[in-house]
């Protein structure tokens, strides 16, 4: 009696949880972006919204909510229910917050329950056709011999293409000169303008600007050779082994919101992403996808946080 009184707890106590995973979603699902409408979230955003509708007979909103350099979208989606019809659709740069903000409203690993990653981009080392090198190799050996002559932009201090160029500069014991602009367009117009000589590009953008000849793409910075851009070594193979720089979009959860909810999300992410229509889509955009495990997004998070706070630190970056 006493091993089915046992068994009858475990079962009853468990129907909470599955009937809430089942009856999921019971309104409205809004995705908090914490980017102005337009940028690179919005690639995989809108496919996956209008695919969750389809599935799911629920609206899925997409509610744009930039500002305080994403700390306001991000906090927002951090103090939500834990219900799971507010979710964060954000990109990897939310990991470099610990580093760089000391007093940040929230913890990407302890406020938030990671869903999925979603896909991934790479950057394209590119400069000027005005310098005088066709490689990585050369371009150490140019920035070596000219210790801080050389200068580089991004879309600003902090940003995913300043740490990759930081990360870079690190390994390959070099010294070039920062210069942050207002957003990727702007750093790209400069780079493309001459009036720096290279750029960590964002393969989404920076694309179009090495196929017509405006820059000259000298590697790519996945640790493998990037799908959209075959024809280019990585900077790993060209004289900068174990380097590896990229970003990615992923779509997490408020902390507290039941693993049942996390998994349907998961499942129903993944196959959108993995479904041949969705996967040509974004390799057209230069998007790589991925549409990970719980369990791979996890621990991804959890590295990029460790590694971009160290990286913080050694490169001595601070926002003012």
């Amino acid at each position: 009696m006493r091993v089915f009184w046992a068994f009858s707890v475990v079962v009853l106590t468990g129907i909470p949880a599955l009937a809430g995973a089942q009856e999921y979603p019971q309104k409205p699902i809004r995705f908090v972006v914490p980017y102005a409408p337009g940028g690179g979230l919005d690639v995989v955003g809108r496919p996956i919204s209008q695919k969750l509708f389809e599935q799911w007979g629920q609206p899925v909103l997409i509610e744009n909510r930039p500002g305080a350099g994403t700390t306001l979208g991000v906090s927002m989606a951090a103090k939500a229910p834990p219900d799971g019809h507010t979710l964060l659709l954000t990109l990897s740069s939310l990991t470099s917050g610990p580093g760089l903000y000391p007093k940040l409203p929230y913890d990407p690993v302890r406020d938030f329950a990671p869903v999925i990653w979603i896909a991934t981009t790479s950057y394209v080392l590119a400069v000027h056709p005005s310098v005088p090198v066709k490689s990585v190799r050369e371009l150490i050996a140019l920035a070596q011999a000219k210790p801080g002559q050389l200068n580089y932009a991004s879309s600003g201090q902090g940003s995913d293409p300043h740490l990759s160029a930081e990360l870079f500069k690190l390994m390959t014991r070099t010294q070039m000169t920062h210069i942050p602009y207002n957003g990727g367009n702007p750093a790209a117009m400069a780079a493309i303008g001459g009036q720096v000589d290279l750029s960590f590009m964002p393969t989404v953008s920076g694309t179009p600007y090495v196929k017509s000849g405006k820059m000259r793409g000298l590697a790519i910075s996945t640790p493998q050779r990037s799908p959209v851009f075959p024809e280019l070594p990585t900077i790993a193979e060209s004289g900068v082994p174990g380097y590896a720089a990229e970003a990615w979009s992923g779509m997490l959860a408020p902390a507290q919101t039941p693993r049942e909810i996390i998994v349907k999300l998961n499942a129903a992410v993944a196959k959108i992403v993995h479904a041949p229509e969705m996967t040509a889509f974004l390799l057209s955009r230069q998007t790589v996808p991925k549409g990970s495990t719980i369990e791979e997004f996890t621990t991804r998070l959890r590295q990029d946080v460790e590694k971009k706070t160290q990286l913080i630190q050694q490169a001595k970056i601070k926002i003012e």
